[in-house]
């Protein structure tokens, strides 16, 4: 018995390891684009809407991709699933340097999105099998603090190597190539992990009751939750958080006229915010914050009150917009590690992590595509000022929805 345990320790250690190694290899081979994007617009002579059709054609398929893969994740092998997205996204990078057709780029970037779409749900399954409440939470703190960290790499290496001395080009190269030593490092894992957790190791059936819900969720239940404004509330921190990281380097361009290589070095301090946010999250959830909603509300309206202090101050320091707007998607992160991380689980007892989880996130994409093209085609045609503020809108939205929500969410948690 003690065998065992130890066993099962050692596997939770090992998967405490691999999940956000995933999460930082989907960061790196998804956020690079938007690292560069302010390099591709000076470097291809093209409009900011126009460069970041590539990266809207990407979170839609990334959204709607969700959705699918949450259901397989709860259906199939979940390992499998995070295995073909890790070999497909590795093929897309190495093809997106490689093309100069500006259309066919958004092509490979579409499907770019649906094989990143293909990570998060079925981690999010592997995690709640295996894993207790407390392991859980700090895992997924780890996981969302890979992913920034894999950001704030690119930042460093884009504006300091890859930009400075070869091409934008470059950091797709570089993305492909530790992704596949990731691949590698993942089979591996998995091979010792899959014989300790059989609840994930093998296909789900009607005839495994082990796998079965022990409850069943009705529409009802889940409309009663609050789940509504929980989903509105996503998609406006999807918009914010992408949105505002996406655009914040030709943001700094256009307002005070520096180089792009400059501008991406400085917008290090957004991904940056983005980790101390989640390290002070992982400290008080479960001490202080006693339910995800609430935690929500209160961060939100952390958001607004950014948006509403940059847009009184943006054009006066490049540093002090700088900080601003890192503190804004800063809390963005909290916001999703509550409503993104920590919802799903709720659902464990239903049976469906998975697929609520690739339902929530698919909405955060929405915020997110909607955010990255129209914020960009706001600043083309009426100037950054309406830019933020339709950033302060949005954060408006978001705060309401999760104040909404705090109650009925407390009762659906309770039954």
């Amino acid at each position: 018995m003690s065998s065992t345990l130890t066993k099962k320790d050692s596997g939770i250690k090992l998967l405490s390891f691999l999940c956000p190694l995933i999460y930082f290899a989907s960061y790196l081979t998804r956020k690079n684009y938007s690292v560069v994007l302010s390099e591709i617009i000076i470097s291809e002579g093209i409009s900011n809407a126009d460069a970041s059709l590539a990266v809207t054609l990407s979170l839609i398929s990334y959204g709607a991709g969700q959705i699918i893969s949450g259901i397989l994740g709860d259906k199939f092998k979940p390992q499998n699933i995070i295995l073909c997205g890790l070999t497909l996204t590795t093929l897309m990078n190495l093809a997106m340097p490689l093309c100069s057709d500006f259309y066919l780029r958004g092509v490979i970037w579409l499907i770019n999105g649906f094989a990143q779409s293909m990570l998060w749900p079925p981690l999010v399954r592997i995690m709640a099998a295996t894993m207790d409440t407390k392991t859980y939470n700090d895992v997924c703190t780890n996981v969302n603090i890979a992913g920034i960290s894999a950001t704030i790499f690119l930042y460093l290496t884009a504006s300091t190597i890859w930009i400075k001395y070869f091409s934008w080009k470059y950091v797709f190269f570089f993305s492909a190539a530790a992704c596949t030593v990731i691949i590698f490092i993942w089979l591996w894992g998995m091979k010792k992990i899959t014989k300790q957790f059989p609840s994930f190791s093998k296909k789900q059936s009607s005839a495994d009751t082990s796998a079965q819900p022990k409850q069943k969720l009705t529409v009802k239940k889940l409309l009663a939750s609050g789940f509504i404004f929980i989903a509105v509330a996503i998609i406006a921190q999807g918009a914010l958080r992408d949105g505002i990281s996406d655009w914040i380097p030709t943001f700094i361009i256009n307002t005070f006229n520096l180089e792009s290589s400059g501008a991406i070095l400085k917008s290090i301090l957004i991904p940056v915010f983005g980790v101390l946010s989640l390290k002070v999250v992982g400290i008080v959830n479960g001490k202080f914050v006693k339910n995800e909603v609430n935690g929500a509300s209160i961060t939100f309206l952390s958001g607004l009150l950014g948006c509403v202090l940059l847009l009184l101050c943006y054009t006066k320091n490049q540093y002090v917009t700088l900080v601003v707007s890192a503190l804004i998607t800063g809390v963005m992160h909290a916001v999703n590690f509550f409503l993104i991380c920590i919802v799903p689980a709720r659902f464990e007892k239903y049976g469906i992590v998975s697929t609520i989880s690739g339902l929530i996130n698919s909405l955060t994409y929405v915020g997110s595509a909607a955010a990255t093209y129209g914020f960009g085609a706001i600043a083309d045609n009426f100037g950054w000022d309406a830019s933020i503020i339709t950033w302060c809108a949005v954060a408006l939205i978001g705060t309401l929805c999760c104040f909404v929500a705090v109650r009925p969410w407390k009762k659906f948690v309770r039954e």
